[in-house]
């Protein structure tokens, strides 16, 4: 029997908008950061909201690569190093500026955000910022700063339905050339959370394990690598 893998939550997200998935609600949110890395929208800022594993991430981290293939300058900051003393001073001379998980900023680091935005705006440099929640409820102190993040385009990334999950895991595991029966994806589906970022760990799991081991994956096959307390934990992690 194969020793049973825990799944880690926090691996980097792909690149690319194509490997984004979508459904009718959230092909919205991604054709317009695109459409914004490509300068078809005029707007100078861009702001994305939505809960943990909703792809807030992948889209700022393909919105880097596309500004850096043409040739541009970019930067991405997680929202904890914002809150380090300098961290954000220069980066109006960027093409580019992406900040992400923004509810972790403090607020003694608001002010420095506030004249950041200032100064981007001066220079022409294009803001993508991503937090769990809107402007208006980050419980900024400073209410100039809650302004700023609003200036230009606001969206909430909503989580794929079951519908557009199901798609996507199926797409997941397909681009991995796997083979997983009907019977199989709805087993996932009972036994594991409906998160995006669970289920493309519980395939990235699958297809190391079965490469290694030259196995079709099966129900059996998931019970050995997935234990029950495994996927209990992972369900908490996950709400």
């Amino acid at each position: 029997m194969h020793p049973q893998m825990t799944l880690a939550l926090d691996t980097a997200p792909a690149t690319s908008f194509d490997s984004f998935h979508v459904d009718s609600e959230t092909s919205v949110v991604r054709d317009s950061v695109r459409a914004f890395t490509q300068g078809a929208i005029q707007d100078e800022q861009i702001y994305l909201s939505g809960d943990t594993g909703t792809g807030k991430s992948h889209l700022l981290s393909a919105a880097c690569q596309t500004f850096s293939h043409r040739g541009y300058r970019v930067a991405y900051l997680p929202g904890e190093m914002v809150n380090q003393r300098g961290a954000i001073e220069g980066m109006e001379q960027v093409d580019l500026l992406c900040i992400d998980d923004l509810q972790r900023l403090d607020r003694a680091s608001e002010v420095d955000l506030f004249h950041c935005i200032n100064r981007c705006r001066e220079s022409d440099t294009k803001l993508i910022i991503a937090a769990d929640r809107a402007p208006d409820e980050l419980g900024l102190k400073l209410k100039d700063l809650q302004t700023r993040l609003a200036w230009g385009l606001v969206f909430h990334l909503p989580a794929l339905s079951d519908e557009g999950l199901r798609h996507a895991f199926r797409r997941e595991i397909e681009a991995r050339s796997l083979e997983a029966s009907d019977e199989v994806l709805g087993y996932v589906f009972r036994r594991f959370p409906r998160s995006m970022s669970a289920l493309k760990q519980v395939v990235n799991t699958l297809d190391e394990v079965s490469l290694s081991e030259q196995r079709r994956i099966t129900i059996p096959f998931i019970k050995t690598i997935f234990g029950e307390a495994e996927r209990i934990a992972l369900s908490e992690r996950v709400r």
